[in-house]
C-alpha cells in the first residue's frame, strides 16, 4: 500500500481529526501534525472536502492543542454548529416522513444519517449528514413517491416525468429517487434498494426487513439496517466510490471500535457468502492503516493477504488525495470515468461485471434528452454505448 508520508501535513491532520474515539495515542498524533501544518486554509479545505467538521471540531477540542490556530477552531465550531442543526432538522422530518409512510402502510428503514451518527459516534450530531435516506419495499415505490411529492418535496432525480414502462425500467437499473424541500432545505432520498446493480449486493429482503434495527433518536423511534448488514453495506458503498470522502471510512473505523468482534466476524461471514470479501478487506485494511482503527487479528491476516484488496485501497489512497488537492474531485477530468472503472474489481464474477457495465452504460437521463415515442424506444439500447461516450468526454472536457 501506498506510504501514508506522501500526505501533505494538512491532510495528515484531517486523517489525525477523523479519529474515533480519539485517545492518547489519536491525541499525540494531532498534536505532532498540528506542529507540521502550515497551511490552515488548506487544513480547512480538506476538512470540508471530506465532510468531517463536526468530528474533526470535536477532536481539537478533545486534544486541546495549542498548536491549531484559534480562527480554524473557531471556524470549524461555526461549521459543527451549522451541522448539528441540520441533522436535528433531518432528524424531525424523518419522523415526519416516516409516520406519514407508514400511515399509508409502507414499512421503512432510516439509512446511514444520524442513526449511523448515533451507532458509530454515540452522538447523532458527530457526523455530517448530506440528506435522509429512507428504504422501502420495492413494491410501494411508486406510492411512496407520490406521498413525497404531496409532503411538498419537488423530485430532482430523476427530474422530469416518467411514462409506466420507464418508471419499470428506472425501478430495475437504479436504485433511489432523489427529492428537494425548498421550504426546510433539505434533501430526501428514497431508496428500493441499497446498490443500482442489484448483483453488488444481493441481499434477501424479506429477510433483511425480519431483522431490522430498532434505534430511538431524541425520543423518536427509527428502524434500520441490522448491524452486520449494515457495516458490510458501508464497505461497499465506499469501495464503490473508492472511498474518495474521508467521512465514509470514519464511519468503518467508529463501528470497528463499538461493535462487538462477532458482529464484525458476522460481517466477514456476510461477505464470504454474497463474494464481497475484496470490498470488505479493502474497508478493513484502510480502516486500520489511516485511523488505526481496532480490527480483529485474523480478520486484518486476510485482508492483508488478498491481493486485490490492496490494490483496491492503494486506488482509495490515490481518491483521498487526488492530485494532491482539497478540491472536490468530481470536478476534475476524467475523475468519474476513473472511478466507474475502479467498480468492475469489487467482485470477479462475469455476471457482476456484466451487469456493472450495463448498469453503466445506460442512462435514463437519456429518456428526456433524446425523448423517443414508445413505438421507438427499442432504439434506446443500441444508442447507449454513444450517448455514454457522449457524456463522458463532455463532462471531462467541460471542466
Amino acid at each position: 500500500m501506498p506510504d501514508i508520508h506522501a500526505f501533505s501535513p494538512d491532510l495528515k491532520l484531517v486523517l489525525a481529526c477523523a479519529r474515533w474515539p480519539l485517545d492518547e495515542a489519536g491525541r499525540q498524533e494531532i498534536a505532532r501534525c498540528a506542529a507540521a501544518t502550515q497551511d490552515w486554509d488548506r487544513f480547512l479545505a480538506w476538512v470540508e472536502r471530506h465532510g468531517i467538521a463536526p468530528l474533526a471540531s470535536r477532536n481539537l477540542r478533545q486534544a486541546g492543542s495549542t498548536l491549531v490556530p484559534k480562527s480554524v477552531c473557531g471556524a470549524l465550531e461555526e461549521r459543527e454548529s451549522r451541522s448539528t442543526r441540520r441533522v436535528l432538522g433531518q432528524i424531525t422530518e424523518a419522523a415526519r416522513m416516516t409516520r406519514l409512510l407508514a400511515e399509508a402502510g409502507i414499512r421503512s428503514m432510516m439509512i446511514k444519517g444520524p442513526v449511523l451518527a448515533a451507532l458509530a459516534f454515540g452522538e447523532v450530531t458527530a457526523r455530517w449528514s448530506r440528506d435522509i435516506d429512507l428504504l422501502v419495499d420495492s413494491q410501494h415505490v411508486e406510492e411512496a413517491d407520490r406521498l413525497i411529492t404531496a409532503a411538498g418535496y419537488r423530485r430532482f432525480a430523476p427530474d422530469f416525468d416518467l411514462t409506466p414502462s420507464q418508471h419499470s425500467a428506472f425501478l430495475h437499473m437504479r436504485c433511489q429517487f432523489g427529492y428537494y424541500s425548498d421550504s426546510r432545505d433539505l434533501i430526501l432520498e428514497l431508496h428500493w434498494r441499497l446498490t443500482s446493480n442489484r448483483t453488488l449486493f444481493p441481499l434477501d429482503e424479506t429477510a433483511l426487513w425480519g431483522r431490522k434495527n430498532p434505534i430511538r433518536l431524541g425520543g423518536i423511534d427509527f428502524q434500520t439496517l441490522p448491524d452486520e448488514e449494515l457495516f458490510l453495506y458501508l464497505c461497499v458503498h465506499g469501495g464503490a466510490h473508492v472511498w474518495f470522502r474521508l467521512k465514509w471510512l470514519a464511519d468503518v473505523a467508529a463501528l470497528l471500535s463499538r461493535l462487538p468482534v462477532n458482529v464484525i466476524e458476522g460481517s466477514a461471514a456476510r461477505a464470504r457468502a454474497l463474494r464481497l470479501e475484496r470490498p470488505f478487506h479493502e474497508a478493513l485494511l484502510l480502516a486500520r492503516s489511516l485511523l488505526a482503527a481496532p480490527v480483529p487479528q485474523p480478520l486484518l491476516a486476510a485482508a492483508k493477504g488478498d491481493k486485490v484488496a490492496r490494490r483496491l485501497a492503494d486506488a482509495a489512497y490515490q481518491a483521498l488525495n487526488w492530485r494532491q488537492s482539497p478540491g472536490e474531485p468530481a470536478e476534475t477530468p476524467w475523475f468519474n470515468l476513473w472511478v466507474s472503472w475502479q467498480a468492475f474489481r469489487l467482485k470477479s464474477e462475469l455476471r457482476y461485471r456484466w451487469a456493472e457495465f450495463q448498469d453503466q452504460i445506460c442512462s435514463p437521463e437519456d429518456w428526456a434528452r433524446l425523448p423517443l415515442p414508445p413505438w421507438l424506444a427499442f432504439l434506446y439500447p443500441p444508442l447507449r454505448p454513444i450517448s455514454w461516450i457522449a457524456r463522458k468526454f463532455s463532462a471531462a472536457l467541460s471542466r
